[in-house]
């Protein structure tokens, strides 16, 4: 017998045997209950999910009940391919809960479409909100179902423009809220906001304006963490805002920045860490040494303090 022929019998018999081994894995995933397949398709890109529908009938329909939705369409040549690929799978998407949505895109000229799809994603009782929004050509508000979603226990917003405030704000289940790039400017919807807050725990505020107001009040009961960065220049006038944080149970404080604003502690027994990163302007010196020794008077039952400070010097 030819010698190749002795060689190329077991390759093709171990060829075989691995796509028998294939077959089987398929018709198990295949014969899986449709609740842990959606699990799987959960921990897929949503655009890798969606493809799965071409694996077989079954799974045709499949991501359209996924509970994770993950949207990213920062590249402007891809546009016209993002708007519609999101158009599409939120119009064919059945009636179940989504868990997280998560949207980062220009809005340009599409404010419209930009906040119809959170509509959608508060209709379907959404318990995640991740939101970044960039390059704004027309006033944007976002929806004002948002602000009484009954479902959301994580809300990220970053957006460098004007934040609208509906009359009536109270987020009755939201645990986390972070706060990036928002520019405040109305006192009184401000304050309803912050005071609607029953359940709150985690708190951050990164490089956020407060224009035109002179106090604002942060006052959540549940409050155990808050972390505030401010590094940029105050767009307010140069006194900046008075904010005035109080909580029975908050245990961490943490501030990152030059204080173009007033930070105040109060009502907080519970402190057990505190750290203050401030940089050292030396134009500015009396306003940030008086604003920081405020801050820290508040500190008075904290257990563990610290201090960094940053010196930075002016020169004509």
């Amino acid at each position: 017998m030819d010698e190749s022929g002795l060689t190329q019998q077991p390759k093709k018999q171990k060829l075989n045997d691995e796509r028998d081994v294939v077959d089987r894995n398929i018709k198990y995933l295949h014969n899986l209950p449709e609740e842990i397949l959606r699990y799987i398709l959960s921990l897929l890109p949503t655009k890798d999910a969606i493809r799965t529908s071409v694996l077989c009938k079954r799974w045709e329909y499949l991501w359209t009940s996924i509970p994770n939705l993950d949207f990213k369409g920062l590249e402007l040549a891809k546009r016209k391919h993002f708007m519609n690929f999101v158009e599409r799978v939120l119009l064919l998407r059945d009636s179940s809960d989504i868990k997280t949505f998560t949207l980062s895109c220009h809005v340009l000229r599409d404010a419209s479409h930009v906040s119809a799809w959170i509509s959608a994603a508060v209709r379907r009782n959404v318990q995640r909100l991740y939101i970044s929004l960039c390059n704004f050509r027309k006033p944007f508000s976002l929806p004002h179902s948002l602000f009484t979603c009954m479902t959301l226990t994580e809300l990220e917003l970053e957006m460098p423009c004007i934040l609208k405030l509906p009359p009536t704000i109270c987020f009755t289940n939201l645990k986390t809220l972070n706060f990036g790039f928002v520019t405040f400017t109305k006192e009184h919807s401000t304050e309803k906001l912050f005071s609607g807050l029953p359940v709150l725990e985690e708190l951050e505020l990164n490089n956020c304006y407060w224009v035109n107001l002179k106090v604002v009040s942060i006052s959540a009961p549940k409050l155990l963490s808050i972390r505030i960065v401010e590094d940029r220049e105050n767009q307010n006038d140069e006194n900046g805002c008075q904010v005035m944080i109080s909580g029975v149970s908050l245990n961490y404080f943490c501030y990152v920045g030059e204080f173009y604003n007033e930070f105040h502690v109060h009502n907080s027994p519970s402190l057990g860490e505190a750290s203050v990163l401030a940089s050292w302007y030396y134009e500015r010196k009396k306003q940030i040494s008086h604003r920081m020794y405020m801050l820290v008077t508040g500190f008075s039952s904290v257990k563990e303090l610290t201090l960094v400070f940053c010196a930075v010097e002016v020169t004509d």
